[in-house]
């Protein structure tokens, strides 16, 4: 039948809600049997027009979908994959971390024969320094290698010093050897170097590193060797500059370095930890940003697109007070009289190199994997010609991580975007403590209290490569608090806890374990459901969740476990501390006071002692009033119990 004009005018009635398969094959039949009751009138399932009708309704379906799932994933609250989640974050200024590398001390040992004479140390025998960039690799798994941050200088002042052991004896019993030790401090990932030959000019140019675990980038120097410095966007106007202690002018006692230690060290000479680097700020120009590529899976650097018009040779210009200044051969007061000497739209953004060399010094590797344990470093790749040396790590390595989850990106770029760039309340010294840049070192958790006088008390911990919650190195702090320096309100006083708990502890872990009895259906094996029941408490206490002063709500663990399969009712549901005879073993899952102080037959690498009985209202276990965080430290050995 053919329209008429009029039945041509006449309006359409469309759903424009209906977007699943059903809805809309049931529009379309409806939409059929109103505008063409006479030309089709077989509804059969089975009919070539119902074909055609699921077939609409099919990509109906189909392109509603991908409408929907491109709405959100434009959206940060909604978005789910994490390109998505990184692009949309790096939009609200927000620079994704990826892996961080692991920190760990490192013990240095020489041996030096002694004099036959006098019996005194030959000195002279040791090597008087190793530079930086020793590399050391794990003898559990040899991918994982680690390098020095700082020389090691193994210069004595006589036998009297600290470094020197005792003689080691010969069948004579006099003395035949010394062993000279040094620490120092090394970072997991190994150091690389590419160079990039630069022509012309080009606005906002991009190279690519080609690499795809890139941790930190070290230095770029172009080839008049002047320094071009990573920053989080283009249009920062002050760069952290790291200047090593060996540069500076720090305090020294009879030439040893006193003004930075190792968390809970001593400062006497064997045990301290120079931190590697003063960070100050500067203005530059020569500047560039860096980012991981999710189309290539390779980091890629880019710079601004301005550019100075004078390149002659012999710089009177200062490399570091004027770092963006490249009109060598000219003074800064003659800047003036040569007028507009630059090139390009708006220098703020930066210098765009151009005829010449850039070459990249960067680091990979690191993650999870390179938290190592103690003893794990022996093997030295690289050691001077003539050197003898042994290296070992006392300590275990902390800090690294694989980077930072989907939600975790999300909740961080929010309040990043939120914070402005400023530091005001203390949800944005927490945001802004979560970012800071990878090369100065990373922590797990971290909470900020305002105190009367403006001082704000930061609480922080770190991961181990068992990803367990250990405290975090007092140098990581120390770089914390010269970070925050550039975003923090003038009157504000950032404190770890050193002055105001007197405490060596930044944040303090309250480990525990977990005691349950469950009633069991007959019907359901009992060793699986108790192994389900374990796998439910697990889930619940990872270590991602728990934050510093998080409550724990028992009942929520007990409505998780009465929905598995084979259990009808939770009878005992408890934490603990002090484990009895009868599911612990007697074991005390603790091993300090709230002072510090150690606990007589506490447990060892457990933290500090709570009293889980009295914290426990209603169901839920209250927080400590200092700030701690609970971990379940370790499953596998700390959960009790049975199915009857």
């Amino acid at each position: 039948m053919a329209y008429t004009e009029k039945q041509k005018l006449v309006p359409t009635n469309v759903n424009y809600t209906s977007k699943d398969f059903s809805s809309i094959k049931a529009d379309l039949i409806e939409y059929t049997k109103s505008y063409f009751p006479d030309t089709y009138k077989d509804f059969n399932e089975t009919s070539p027009g119902m074909m055609l009708i699921e077939l609409s309704s099919y990509v109906g379906d189909v392109l509603s979908y991908y409408i929907d799932y491109n709405y959100k994933e434009n959206l940060l609250a909604t978005a789910t994959e994490k390109r998505n989640i990184r692009r949309l974050a790096e939009f609200l200024g927000y620079k994704t971390p990826n892996k961080t590398p692991s920190v760990v001390k490192l013990k240095v040992e020489t041996t030096i024969n002694a004099d036959g004479t006098t019996g005194e140390p030959l000195f002279g025998e040791a090597p008087s320094s190793i530079d930086s960039g020793l590399q050391i690799a794990s003898n559990i798994d040899s991918q994982i290698l680690f390098e020095t941050t700082n020389e090691i200088d193994f210069t004595a002042s006589g036998s009297g010093d600290p470094a020197v052991s005792a003689p080691i004896l010969d069948g004579n019993g006099e003395a035949s050897s010394y062993t000279l030790t040094r620490f120092v401090r090394a970072v997991s990932g190994q150091t690389k170097t590419k160079t990039f030959n630069v022509t012309s000019p080009t606005k906002f140019l991009e190279l690519d590193l080609g690499e795809d675990d890139v941790i930190e980038i070290i230095k770029c120097e172009d080839a008049s060797g002047q320094r071009w410095y990573e920053v989080d966007y283009l249009a920062q106007e002050k760069v952290l500059k790291e200047t090593h202690y060996s540069d500076s002018n720090e305090e020294t006692t009879s030439g040893v370095r006193t003004s930075a230690y190792d968390q809970g060290e001593s400062t006497d000479t064997i045990s301290s930890i120079p931190i590697p680097y003063v960070a100050e700020y500067i203005k530059t120009n020569k500047k560039f940003t860096s980012k991981f590529d999710e189309d290539t899976q390779t980091y890629k650097v880019q710079f601004g697109n301005g550019l100075f018009r004078f390149s002659n040779s012999g710089s009177n210009v200062d490399p570091v007070e004027q770092a963006g200044i490249t009109i060598n051969g000219v003074n800064l007061s003659d800047i003036g009289s040569f007028g507009n000497t630059t090139i390009g739209n708006n220098l703020n953004l930066g210098e765009t190199p151009s005829n010449t060399a850039l070459t990249f010094t960067y680091r990979v590797g690191g993650g999870a994997e390179s938290n190592i344990q103690v003893g794990e470093l022996t093997t030295v790749n690289n050691a001077p010609t003539g050197v003898t040396i042994t290296v070992t790590n006392d300590e275990p390595g902390v800090g690294g991580t694989d980077g930072q989850t989907v939600e975790e990106i999300r909740q961080n770029a929010s309040a990043f975007f939120a914070s402005q760039l400023r530091c005001v309340t203390k949800e944005d010294y927490q945001t802004r403590i979560l970012s800071l840049p990878q090369k100065f070192g990373s922590i797990a958790k971290c909470y900020v209290e305002r105190l009367d006088g403006g001082t704000l008390l930061v609480s922080t911990l770190s991961y181990n490569q068992d990803k367990q919650l250990v405290q975090t190195p007092q140098l990581v702090l120390q770089n914390i608090s010269t970070y925050l320096n550039q975003f923090r309100m003038i009157n504000d006083q950032v404190d770890f806890g050193f002055t105001i708990r007197n405490s060596l502890y930044s944040g303090y872990i309250v480990n525990f374990g977990v005691r349950f009895v469950v009633n069991g259906d007959r019907r359901f094996n009992s060793t699986e459901v108790k192994l389900n029941v374990i796998d439910t408490i697990k889930s619940f206490f990872k270590v991602e969740k728990m934050q510093f002063r998080q409550s724990i709500n028992l009942n929520d663990l007990q409505y998780n476990i009465l929905g598995l399969d084979g259990v009808i009712g939770v009878k005992e549901l408890k934490l603990f501390q002090d484990g009895t005879d009868e599911y612990a073993s007697g074991r005390k899952l603790y091993n300090l006071q709230g002072d510090g102080e150690a606990v007589s037959g506490g447990e060892t690498d457990y933290g500090f002692q709570y009293n889980f009985e009295n914290a426990l209202v209603d169901g839920v276990y209250r927080p400590s009033i200092t700030p701690s965080v609970f971990e379940l430290k370790n499953p596998n050995q700390d959960i009790y119990g049975k199915v009857v």
